[in-house]
């Protein structure tokens, strides 16, 4: 009988605890910052205030021949505190899942990625200057065919990258962007009835068929965006980089 009194009294004071907590204690929403990068996102964000070495202008050839580490640790490694100043065509500029803005930029035959983060969503510890340049370049950034661009050297991970460099290196955050060739010329009126695949979304192109070469189309160099559903019907883009027609 004493067991049963205790069984019933634990049980009223649960209710009675469930009762008068407030309704709105359900799982809190997730914070802005987990929608962010994970992967050394304090290194690539500046978030560990570190003291950056200006080295003057270098090449996409330079940055994406440079030797790459064994491994990568969670703190900033030493060429990660070299602020580079680069010239190239900017192919692609497209919103990522983590916030960045994906730029893919090309010089010669080689291609790298930079990348400008949402700042200040994202960047809760940096320094008010850094934060201010960051989001000043990324607003300026956009496709451009000859572009100088300003940024800090970071290490990523191979994970499919468009545009990856053979090294995986990075200038990660874009700090400063000035395009410095004409804009584009307005892209021609689409053909009737307004067929145009999604994965040439500078340029329409109908979707096949016909299944068309670059000989057949009066385009080069344009973007190609392969996360879109049927990604380049006509397979323009060979190497998946992110341009189709390259000449």
């Amino acid at each position: 009988m004493r067991t049963l009194v205790i069984v019933c009294v634990v049980a009223a004071t649960a209710v009675a605890a469930r009762v008068a907590a407030p309704a709105s204690q359900s799982a809190p929403p997730a914070s802005a910052s987990l929608s962010c990068g994970v992967e050394r996102q304090v290194v690539k964000t500046l978030q560990d205030r570190p003291t950056l070495i200006p080295a003057g202008r270098t090449t996409v050839a330079y940055l994406t021949s440079v030797a790459r580490p064994r491994s990568l640790p969670s703190a900033r490694l030493p060429f990660e505190r070299r602020i580079f100043s680069i010239t190239g065509a900017v192919r692609q500029v497209r919103p990522e899942a983590d916030h960045d803005l994906h730029l893919v930029v090309r010089s010669g035959a080689r291609s790298m990625i930079v990348e400008a983060p949402d700042a200040p969503f994202c960047t809760a510890t940096t320094t008010w200057l850094r934060e201010r340049q960051m989001a000043v370049a990324r607003k300026a950034a956009r496709p451009c065919a000859r572009a100088h661009i300003v940024g800090v050297a970071f290490w990523d991970y191979y994970h499919g990258q468009i545009g990856v460099a053979p090294n995986a290196i990075e200038l990660h955050p874009l700090l400063g962007f000035q395009c410095l060739s004409s804009p584009p010329s307005p892209p021609p009126p689409p053909p009737p009835g307004g067929r145009c695949a999604a994965s040439y979304p500078d340029e329409c192109i109908p979707p096949p068929p016909p299944d068309l070469d670059c000989a057949d189309i009066r385009y080069s160099n344009f973007r190609v965006l392969w996360n879109v559903p049927d990604p380049d019907p006509h397979r323009f883009d060979g190497d998946r980089d992110g341009v189709g027609c390259e000449t």
